[in-house]
C-alpha cells in the first residue's frame, strides 16, 4: 500500500512538474514562444487595425510602391518581415532588389494584384497607398487581413507616415531620427527662402511622350513638386491656372505667356538630358528667358526622379535650392548631402553608393 501511495505522489509531482515548466519556463525563455503583445495602430487616413502583436510577415502592393517601398527600406526590420513585394521599376532599375540581400526570396507582384494573390503570401499585414482602398484594400480587409494605408504625398503627411511605419515595425527611435533628419533638412531650406519677397517665376514640366505624342505637363497646386518649388524659394507660374486633381497639359503658347525665369523638366521614363538638348535647340524654345539664361535644367534622378513623392524628395527640394538661389545655399554640397542621404538612412555602406547611386546621377 505504501508503493502504492509512493507511485501516486510521483506521478502527480511529476504532472505538477511538467505543468510548471509548461506556464514558468516562457517567461524566461529568450524567444522560443512568442508572448503576444496586443498592438493598435491609427494610420494618417483614420483607418485603425488591431493586432495580438507586432506583424512578422508583411507584404505591400499596388501602383505607387516605389514610394511605400522607399519609406519602409528606411527601417532595418524590413529586411526580415518583409514576405511580399510590390512592383518597384521605373525603367531604371530596383532600389530596394539591390540593396536587400533576401529580395529574390520575397513574393514579387504586379500593379494589378488581386486580393487572393496577396493573401498567397500569408501576410500579418498589408500595407499600400492610400488611394487604393477601395480599389484593393477593402477587398484585403474582408479576407481576414489587416491593411495599413500610407499617404506620402507632402512633408507632413510623410513626417506621420514614418511614425505608422515606427509603430509597425516597433522601432520608434528610428522614426524619430529619421523624422528628425528630414525636418532638419527641411527648416535649412526654408529658414533661407521663407523671407525672400522677389521670387523668380517658375515652371515645373513634365515631358510625356505616349505612342509618338509629346506633351507638356504641369502639377496641380497641392502636389509636392508645386510645394517644393515654393518652399525652394520659386513663384510657381502655373498654379493660377491649373484645375483638377492630376497633370494638366500645357501647349507651348501657354508656357510662352509665362515665359519664366527658370524652367525644371521631369521625364521618368525617358533620358531627360537628350529632351533638355532638343528643346535648347528648337527655335521656338529659344525665344524664352530660361532657355537664354541657361536656365532650362533637368531634374535629377538616380534609380528614381527626385521630384515626386517618393523618400527623394528632401533631396530634390535641397537641390532644387540651390538651382533657383545658388547665392544663398553656396555653402551646400549636394553631392555630400546625397552620400550622407543614402549612408544614412538606408542599408548601403559607400562601395555599394559608389557602385549603385553615383553612375545613375552622373556625377
Amino acid at each position: 500500500m505504501y508503493k502504492s501511495m509512493h507511485k501516486s505522489m510521483q506521478k502527480k509531482c511529476l504532472v505538477l512538474l511538467l505543468l510548471a515548466l509548461f506556464f514558468i519556463l516562457p517567461a524566461f525563455s529568450t524567444g522560443t514562444r512568442e508572448v503576444d503583445n496586443p498592438i493598435v495602430i491609427t494610420d494618417s487616413t483614420g483607418n485603425t487595425v488591431r493586432l495580438k502583436s507586432l506583424p512578422q510577415r508583411i507584404t505591400f502592393v499596388g501602383r505607387a510602391s516605389i514610394m511605400v517601398a522607399d519609406a519602409l527600406y528606411m527601417f532595418p526590420e524590413v529586411l526580415d518581415r518583409l514576405v511580399g513585394v510590390g512592383f518597384t521599376n521605373q525603367g531604371r532599375g530596383e532600389f530596394i532588389a539591390d540593396i536587400d540581400p533576401g529580395y529574390a526570396e520575397k513574393i514579387c507582384l504586379q500593379h494589378t494584384v488581386g486580393p487572393e494573390q496577396i493573401a498567397a503570401t500569408r501576410p500579418d499585414m498589408v500595407i499600400m497607398k492610400s488611394f487604393l482602398k477601395e480599389s484593393l484594400g477593402d477587398s484585403v480587409t474582408l479576407l481576414g487581413i489587416p491593411v495599413v494605408y500610407l499617404r506620402l504625398e507632402t512633408p507632413e503627411l510623410y513626417l506621420k507616415d514614418f511614425e505608422v511605419i515606427g509603430q509597425i515595425l516597433g522601432n520608434t527611435e528610428r522614426a524619430d531620427f529619421i523624422k528628425d533628419y528630414y525636418t532638419s533638412s527641411l527648416e535649412m531650406v526654408s529658414n533661407r527662402t521663407s523671407g525672400i519677397e522677389n521670387r523668380p517665376k517658375v515652371l515645373f514640366l513634365y515631358h510625356s511622350a505616349r505612342d509618338g505624342i509629346v506633351a507638356f505637363n504641369v502639377p496641380p497646386l497641392n502636389w509636392i513638386q508645386s510645394m517644393m518649388v515654393e518652399l525652394a524659394g520659386g513663384e510657381p507660374v502655373w498654379t493660377g491656372g491649373v484645375i483638377g486633381n492630376g497633370w494638366t497639359k500645357v501647349n507651348f503658347e501657354q508656357i510662352a505667356v509665362w515665359d519664366p525665369d527658370q524652367i525644371f523638366l521631369v521625364a521618368y521614363k525617358q533620358e531627360e538630358k537628350k529632351i533638355i538638348e532638343r528643346l535648347k535647340n528648337d527655335p521656338q524654345w529659344k525665344e524664352l528667358a530660361a532657355v537664354q539664361a541657361d536656365k532650362l535644367f533637368a531634374f535629377p534622378v538616380d534609380y528614381y526622379s527626385w521630384d515626386q513623392p517618393d523618400s527623394r524628395w528632401i533631396l530634390g527640394l535641397s537641390w532644387l535650392a540651390k538651382q533657383i538661389h545658388p547665392e544663398l545655399f553656396s555653402d551646400l554640397d549636394i553631392e555630400e548631402l546625397t552620400k550622407d542621404f543614402f549612408l544614412t538612412l538606408y542599408p548601403m555602406d559607400e562601395s555599394q553608393y559608389r557602385e549603385l547611386i553615383l553612375p545613375k546621377l552622373g556625377w
